[in-house]
C-alpha cells in the first residue's frame, strides 16, 4: 500500500502511514481509533504548511462555533453559577475556548503571512 500523502511504501493491512500519519486503505475511516487519528491529520497537516483557501475556511467553519460557545457558556456560569461542579465547568469551557481560538489564530497567521512572501 503506497501512502497518496508522502508516497511511503507501507504494509498490506496498514490503516495509517507509518511515515507521515495520513489515513491509507479503505478500512481506515472504519475503526473508531483511525478515524480520531485521520481527524487529527487533517488538522496536523492544516498548522503544518499554509492552508489553502478552502482549508482556512473550513477551519473557521470548525471551529469559530466552538469558540463562541465556549466563551458563552463560560461567562454564563461565572456570572449565573456557584459551587464546586461550576467552577469546574468553568475552566473546562475556558479550556475549550483557548484551544479553539490558538487553532483558529495559528491557521489564520499561516495563512495570511504565506501569502506575503
Amino acid at each position: 500500500m503506497i501512502c497518496p500523502a508522502c508516497q511511503t511504501v507501507n504494509g498490506e493491512f496498514e490503516s495509517l502511514c507509518r511515515n507521515c500519519g495520513s489515513p491509507i486503505g479503505l478500512t481506515s475511516p472504519i475503526d473508531p481509533v483511525s478515524t480520531i487519528q485521520a481527524e487529527g491529520f487533517l488538522f496536523r497537516k492544516a498548522l503544518d504548511s499554509p492552508p489553502r483557501t478552502i482549508v482556512l475556511i473550513g477551519i473557521w467553519i470548525l471551529f469559530l462555533p466552538m469558540f463562541a460557545v465556549g466563551v458563552y457558556a463560560a461567562v454564563y456560569t461565572i456570572m449565573f453559577s456557584r459551587g464546586l461542579s461550576n467552577f469546574v465547568f468553568f475552566w473546562a469551557f475556558v479550556g475549550l475556548s483557548y484551544i479553539a481560538f490558538v487553532i483558529l489564530y495559528r491557521v489564520t497567521k499561516k495563512y495570511l503571512f504565506a501569502r506575503e512572501k
